[in-house]
């Protein structure tokens, strides 16, 4: 009966993977996301069951309330580019999470969309294994390439599939392996397909090593640790005979992947430098401090989500050159935007759905050996390889960002689900049936949402792609049209406004002074960079980009109150001070913007400050 809902989400899983190469454009999931609200909807048919399975009520609350927490105050904000696509991926997140807990939770459902996943994770780490072996060869991955042609190249001589960071295709390698090897070791199949398995888990975990992913190769680590503990644990209490000879196999394979790592390590120059340089790496940790100095501007509640990036700006030191928008540590990051309550619910969470998985794995093989059956068992297996999967995501998640990558986060919320609900015990008094019913078709309700809210921003989101893909191929005119027709889809959306802007003000600057339709141009530009300015009040450059676009249309010390703010908002970088410096040059005070060039050169990322600066000491 929920056979097409297992189905659907896990096919809404593969697109997300497929799609979301790169998590910053917020078109790329939207196709996934409507497949997941195909099987929100398809997942009412859980409502006919007569005795469906319970849920644990801790988990489901704890989690639900995280993704309130999230979204809730984000409503109102839905048509923003920034707040619109964290709503509609924790949205996205919370109905997978609720549709595998209450609706795919028999084995045979389950074990389709599991199946669906191994699949998908084979063919990404084929094409990892390729990418290793030939660096040199840009592969066409289909549309996802054409659509994004100069952000596929992603890291070069690293796995990533069809990822354009080889860190978050670790992620998806360990959640595989973790499932292929509990239904290998722990799962009632047939000796063919537990050697399938086997062998799977053994290339998902040796394909993970490929991407020398430091956190990937730490999550795999507390994947196999959790494996064992819990194996071992079932094995001391008399579910020995045939087992030990199947943990035999997997310490082989374990043997093996020792071997894939070591070869990946001794026959790559890159492998060994990112590992050697590693006790030396300063940039992740200065990124950390910079987030927790954010978490103390409002250590209870946070300072919002997806607030990370204009505001570490303010935030960041003068020694930190780089300009990441991620702090390459999800707990920090979730604890600077989400506050302690957030951060809380998240662990709360986490730990509660650690301690359900395990005592619902150790339960059920328990329970087959007193009754005198085999210690093998589905839903046992489901059970382990959910809570592998987790302990890994828990652990590389303090070194990058893959919760706020949605493929990624869609799997975590599909792990969360299954160990909500190991599919024990079921309802059998009236109201609690009715209780699931209800739930299931407020599933179904918020599939619906979710796929109006993309469909909603669906056009504007793809003329976004299109506007900045043309601006960046020098197609100015395409890319102001495809600008100004998304804008009319979403009068809202900044990035659209921001790519009018530059289209329309690179435009300009190819025309002759005083034309009527320079100043049009200069004109729009600058009415767009003021309204993008105005729904992104923290991003400094908005505030550069205007005052920059009105010293071309006509310069006026007027206008320094733009660059003061600019500097105000992100002080530690050299682009304010340079175009301020600009700026002061441009309205006649060349003294003044002698010392403002000098002082830009103090601060990472100066673009033609130094030239300006030889060219004004140079003059008579």
């Amino acid at each position: 009966m929920t056979y097409p809902a297992a189905a659907l989400c896990g096919l809404g899983l593969l697109a997300a993977q497929y799609m979301v190469g790169r998590g910053a454009f917020q078109f790329l999931p939207l196709p996934a996301f409507f497949v997941v609200a195909l099987a929100a909807v398809f997942g009412m048919a859980a409502a006919f069951q007569k005795h469906p399975a319970l849920p644990r009520a801790g988990c489901v609350v704890s989690a639900l309330a995280l993704a309130a927490w999230v979204a809730v105050p984000l409503f109102a904000e839905s048509w923003l580019w920034v707040e619109g696509g964290v709503l509609r991926v924790t949205l996205a997140a919370a109905i997978v999470y609720a549709l595998v807990a209450f609706v795919i939770v028999p084995n045979g459902p389950r074990m389709v969309l599991t199946a669906i996943l191994l699949a998908g994770a084979a063919i990404q780490a084929g094409l990892g294994i390729h990418q290793y072996m030939n660096p040199d060869v840009k592969l066409h991955l289909g549309w996802i390439s054409e659509l994004c042609p100069e952000r596929m190249e992603g890291h070069a001589f690293r796995a990533r599939g069809f990822y354009y960071n080889a860190n978050h295709l670790a992620w998806l390698l360990n959640g595989a392996g973790a499932f292929a090897l509990a239904l290998g070791a722990w799962g009632r199949l047939g000796p063919w397909m537990r050697a399938l398995m086997l062998y799977l888990a053994a290339m998902f975990f040796a394909s993970g090593i490929l991407t020398q992913s430091r956190g990937g190769l730490l999550g795999a680590a507390a994947a196999l640790a959790v494996f064992m503990l819990c194996s071992c644990s079932i094995l001391f209490h008399g579910a020995w005979g045939r087992r030990g000879r199947v943990l035999g196999t997997v310490g082989l394979s374990l043997l093996i992947c020792a071997g894939a790592a070591w070869f990946a390590f001794s026959s790559s120059d890159l492998a060994q430098f990112r590992f050697l340089m590693l006790p030396e790496e300063s940039y992740r940790p200065a990124v950390w401090q910079s987030a927790l100095r954010q978490w103390q501007l409002e250590p209870l509640f946070g300072t919002g989500p997806g607030t990370f990036t204009n505001l570490v700006r303010t935030l960041r030191l003068r020694s930190e050159e780089l300009d990441d928008i991620f702090a390459h540590n999800d707990w920090v990051q979730g604890l600077a935007e989400l506050g302690l309550v957030g951060a809380g619910l998240g662990l709360c969470a986490i730990v509660l759905h650690l301690a359900t998985g395990w005592r619902a794995f150790g339960s059920e093989i328990r329970h087959r050996m007193a009754t005198g059956r085999q210690p093998t068992s589905l839903r046992a297996a489901f059970q382990l390889g959910a809570m592998c999967s987790l302990a890994a995501f828990a652990v590389h998640s303090f070194f990058d960002f893959n919760m706020q990558v949605p493929a990624n986060l869609l799997l975590l919320a599909a792990c969360m689900g299954i160990l909500a609900s190991p599919n024990r015990d079921h309802a059998e008094k009236a109201a609690a049936v009715w209780g699931i019913r209800v739930c299931v078709v407020l599933i179904a309700g918020l599939g619906v949402l979710l796929a109006g809210m993309s469909q909603r921003v669906l056009t504007a989101e793809r003329a976004w792609i299109d506007a900045d893909n043309a601006f960046r191929s020098g197609a100015m005119e395409e890319a102001l049209n495809h600008a100004r027709r998304g804008v009319e889809s979403n009068a809202q959306h900044a990035r659209l406004h921001e790519t009018a802007g530059r289209s329309a003000l690179t435009l300009a600057k190819k025309l002759q002074s005083g034309g009527p339709e320079r100043a049009e141009l200069l004109e729009g530009a600058a009415k767009s960079f003021s309204v993008s300015s105005s729904l992104d009040p923290g991003d400094a450059w908005q505030l550069v980009l205007l005052g920059h676009t009105r010293d071309n249309a006509k310069p006026s010390p007027a206008d320094d109150a733009l660059f003061f703010e600019a500097i105000e908002r992100a002080p530690n970088f050299a682009l304010p001070y340079e175009y301020f410096a600009l700026h002061l040059e441009v309205t006649g005070r060349k003294e003044a913007a002698e010392r403002l060039y000098a002082l830009a050169l103090a601060f990472p990322g100066t673009t033609f400050s130094r030239e300006r600066l030889e060219a004004l000491r140079q003059a008579p």
